[in-house]
């Protein structure tokens, strides 16, 4: 553990005073009941995909949490949470120790869990759609039931209007595509139509340069100038229906930020090791604008061995939220010589120093949208 930790930028010196986390992500699995086109589990390196965090790990997460002065617990990770045999035993304990708790699913269980999601008191709920007509759903959500995700959704919303609660807020998560750009327009209508608070579009993070091609709408000319075609109509249809719907940025250009770091956030994978955010939790492979990355995992601790606030203020972990938090690192997506540099290819590091690096992170320019 450190008291203060000072860098010197030019002139200035900065004075890390300790801090703490208040955002814990956790993954209590990587399997997950979907096998979507797009989804990180195709190109993991380091695991297998179907692990499950031990309810001693689990229980060790919340006493760390509270101890470290955590406010909100996010159930995500690479898998799906609702597959895992003691998940509203997990969900319960934390809202009793009093945390806020988001669970992201994919919703195809929601039917089964979703009164007792509702009587537990679960502050918010993301559901990934991907696709607003059966068809197209099936295309991208591999084993997934559109009709399923909306008999949960809609059974949510009339326990909310019985309990007059406007608890837990729904959240859509949409993964645009050249396959459902057009369902873009449909949208609207769907969020309102299940009770949501919002749609949240996000572009894709091919896996492949072939993925890239067939799939990606971010920097392609013919999907670009459909999506410019559809805006106009979808602010109309926005107003008309009242189901809200935020896009991605497309450009690569807007200031960065990292949403892990900017809400003192960390992820903590099933094993009970700590990364600083979803992307490096596991080592994979991806590609994005047109470049073909193996992520390194990147890990600070683990807090079945140590205590999740001395993870937490380790130099090594100060020093990378602080780089990342002032972004002292180059952009990657803006350097017209990424597809030909080696360094590019790796997060391990970049051409400013830094090791690990965030320089290629699209969450970071907010064309990719973080599930935090």
């Amino acid at each position: 553990m450190v008291g203060t930790y000072t860098q010197k930028i030019g002139e200035w010196f900065l004075e890390y005073v300790d801090s703490n986390p208040r955002e814990v992500m956790v993954e209590v699995t990587t399997s997950c009941n979907y096998d979507c086109i797009h989804c990180f589990r195709r190109s993991m390196l380091n695991h297998d995909i179907n692990k499950v965090m031990e309810a001693e790990v689990f229980k060790r997460v919340l006493r760390e949490a509270e101890a470290s002065g955590v406010e909100k617990i996010s159930f995500s990770g690479w898998g799906e949470p609702l597959t895992h045999p003691e998940i509203m035993d997990f969900i319960s304990l934390a809202k009793g120790r009093g945390f806020k708790v988001l669970l992201n699913t994919n919703g195809y269980l929601l039917p089964d869990y979703v009164d007792e999601l509702f009587r537990v008191g679960v502050d918010e709920i993301y559901v990934s759609v991907d696709g607003v007509s059966e068809e197209v759903y099936k295309l991208i959500r591999r084993g997934g039931v559109l009709s399923r995700v909306s008999e949960g959704l809609i059974r949510l919303k009339e326990l909310k209007l019985a309990g007059n609660s406007f608890k837990p807020e729904i959240y859509l998560q949409f993964t645009l595509t050249k396959l459902n750009v057009h369902d873009l327009l449909e949208l609207p209508e769907y969020v309102k139509k299940v009770g949501a608070n919002q749609a949240v579009v996000s572009n894709v993070i091919p896996l492949t340069k072939e993925l890239e091609r067939k799939l990606s709408c971010y920097g392609e000319t013919e999907c670009s100038a459909i999506i410019n075609e559809l805006r106009d109509k979808l602010a109309k249809r926005v107003f008309a229906s009242g189901g809200k719907i935020s896009l991605p940025n497309f450009h690569h250009t807007a200031e960065r930020s990292c949403p892990f770091v900017s809400k003192n956030a960390c992820f903590i994978r099933f094993d009970g090791s700590v990364a600083p955010c979803i992307q490096y939790a596991h080592s994979w492979v991806s590609n994005f604008a047109s470049v073909t990355r193996t992520i390194k995992e990147v890990i600070f601790g683990n807090l079945t061995k140590e205590h999740l606030l001395d993870i937490w203020r380790k130099q090594e972990y100060v020093k990378f939220r602080m780089n990342v938090y002032f972004f002292k690192m180059p952009s990657c997506f803006e350097c017209g010589l990424r597809e030909y540099c080696y360094i590019t290819t790796s997060n391990e590091s970049d051409c400013w120093g830094n090791t690990p690096t965030c320089a290629s992170c699209p969450y970071s320019h907010d064309v990719v949208r973080c599930p935090l």
